[in-house]
């Protein structure tokens, strides 16, 4: 049941992948090239569902913090205006910033890795004075992208580095052999499992060093002298601690508790605050459900009940609520706020169909996720419900997500671009997408809200109500560019087939001209307009697509 967030990467071909630097694989460009969805005898189409935008109702702030990523590239930062840049993953949490190292974990055979250790570095035979968090750093700066950076949290982080030979590793092989597998560039460095199992005995001092929420201080205090107070705007308490048992299992064998996850969190924000007060602080980063709920240390593969055993002893109250509550007394005794964002990653657990309907996980509160969990998630109303009964006034993140990983190109856009709306519409302050091997960045999706005419014109961020009578087939979001720019709409037609709708407009008066892009398979597209007529346009939405309305609002648009 537990997930890992990005699996193993245990094959020679994906070593480039792993190894480019210890964040995600830098976010990709995917062409999306697919077959037209409806032949060229295309049927009628069909009886869409009612849609309706009304601007007198639902005003809300969007954040654009929602459309993040995880280790963007510089040309694809700079295409986007990139709002949030992400470093983090399974190798930050072993992050030595002294070093410019990181153990791999088990992504790649508890290997220590300099940051140099990319193709364009020449695999360290070229440059090897480089810091992979610097440089992602000057690109954001450059860009003016913000930057979310992880600290170390566990408690270890790399030892030593190697630039010419064989790195340190947690289980060498002439101590652990034989074992099920083994680093194919670097034989001596193995996998820790023989026969699937866990080996005993490894030390982690092998291949690490122990520190304390020092170590990070120190190194937010080297930042904020270098890019100033606030430069870095957000740092993250370590990567997914439910899993630490797993994906660092030398360093961290034992599950992760209630307990110990709220003393190493506190101590690491308390040290990041201290060194930079004007940085934002985000966590827990939990890997997924049911780890939202109960500790690694309530043998989750069993389930998460009230009676698990850690939750019972903190009263059977569910993980999250319990560490909200754990911030909120520390800020009543304190006065001094420690988490400012309760940050969650999402993956998707199994197959939809159809297969856009996994973006009912996040807001449907009558869809039963059909993947192994099998429940209700509901997802952005539940962090918001946990924060506003626990924490009010924390803010809410997605810093790790990706819901496109099994499906096709296409899909991939309609799933993305429903996801930024619901992001929008839901309340959601902060997000980052992460690439996967077979789920790269769906580019025309974060265009459709950040560019969708090629000359920087972007969704608004003024969300007003936006409603469709079915929004498994059409769904609709809407939002004004300021407070007297245009108003935007998003129309996302997930179904098969065309369908035509009428998308009612309430509490506009005067407006007439209806500007019109749309992405429908290939490139974002600008077709013919239309007009408001008797309060209402007329909207003909092919198969598969995405459209971009621009409404021109008169100075008084209000009814």
């Amino acid at each position: 049941m537990r997930r890992l967030a990005v699996p193993s990467l245990l094959l020679p071909a994906a070593l480039a992948l792993v190894l480019a630097a210890p964040g995600p694989a830098p976010a990709r460009v995917e062409a999306v090239a697919v077959a037209p969805a409806v032949a060229s005898a295309a049927p009628k189409p069909a009886a869409g569902p009612r849609l309706t935008v009304d601007l007198r109702r639902g005003e809300h702030r969007i954040s654009p913090m929602v459309y993040g990523l995880n280790g963007a590239d510089a040309a694809l930062a700079k295409r986007l205006r990139l709002p949030l840049n992400r470093w983090g993953g399974n190798a930050t949490e072993m992050y030595n910033w002294r070093l410019r190292a990181s153990n791999r974990a088990a992504d790649w055979y508890f290997e220590n890795l300099a940051d140099c250790w990319e193709e364009r570095f020449s695999w360290c035979q070229g440059t090897r004075d480089v810091s992979a968090v610097d440089e992602q750093l000057r690109q954001d700066r450059a860009n003016g992208t913000a930057s979310l950076v992880t600290l170390p949290m566990m408690g270890w982080v790399a030892e030593d580095v190697s630039y010419d030979g064989p790195s340190s590793c947690a289980y060498p092989a002439p101590a652990f052999d034989p074992q099920d597998g083994h680093d194919p560039y670097h034989p001596r460095c193995g996998s820790g499992r023989r026969g699937g199992r866990w080996i005993a005995g490894a030390d982690p001092a092998t291949a690490g060093t122990q520190v304390g929420p020092e170590f990070a201080g120190a190194w937010v205090s080297a930042l904020r002298e270098r890019y100033g107070a606030g430069g870095v705007r957000f740092y993250g308490l370590g990567n997914e601690p439910a899993l630490w048992d797993e994906t660092h299992h030398p360093f961290h064998p034992q599950p992760t508790t209630y307990d110990e996850l709220w003393a190493r969190s506190r101590d690491l924000a308390a040290a990041a605050k201290t060194a930079d007060p004007a940085a934002s602080v985000v966590g827990p980063s939990e890997w997924g459900w049911p780890n939202w709920f109960c500790s690694a240390a309530d043998d989750v593969d069993r389930g998460c009940f009230p009676t698990s055993p850690d939750r019972a002893a903190h009263g059977g109250v569910d993980l999250s609520s319990w560490l909200l509550r754990q911030f909120a007394a520390y800020e009543q005794q304190t006065g001094t706020r420690l988490l400012d964002v309760f940050d969650l990653h999402y993956y998707e657990q199994g197959t939809y169909s159809p297969a856009t309907d996994v973006t009912r996980s996040l807001w449907d509160p009558t869809f039963t996720d059909p993947s192994w969990i099998g429940q209700r998630i509901e997802l952005l109303p539940r962090m918001r419900a946990w924060v506003r009964d626990n924490y009010p006034g924390t803010r809410l993140g997605l810093s790790e997500y990706n819901l496109g990983s099994g499906t096709d190109r296409r899909t991939q856009v309609l799933v993305q671009a429903d996801t930024l709306g619901l992001f929008g519409r839901e309340g959601l302050d902060l997000a980052a997408f992460w690439p996967l091997p077979d789920s790269p960045v769906p580019v025309r999706a974060f265009e459709l809200f950040r560019d969708y005419d090629g000359r920087g014109s972007a969704f608004g961020d003024r969300g007003v109500a936006a409603t469709s009578s079915d929004q498994t087939r059409v769904s609709v979001y809407a939002a004004r560019v300021g407070r007297r720019g245009p108003l935007t709409v998003v129309v996302i037609n997930k179904a098969r087939q065309a369908v035509r709708s009428r998308l009612a407009l309430h509490g506009v008066r005067g407006a007439r001209r209806v500007t019109a892009y749309r992405w429908a398979g290939r490139d974002i597209a600008r077709v013919p307009s239309s007009r408001v007529r008797r309060g209402a346009v007329r909207l003909a939405l092919p198969a598969s697509s995405v459209t971009v309305l621009r409404i021109a609002l008169p100075r008084r648009g209000r009814g």
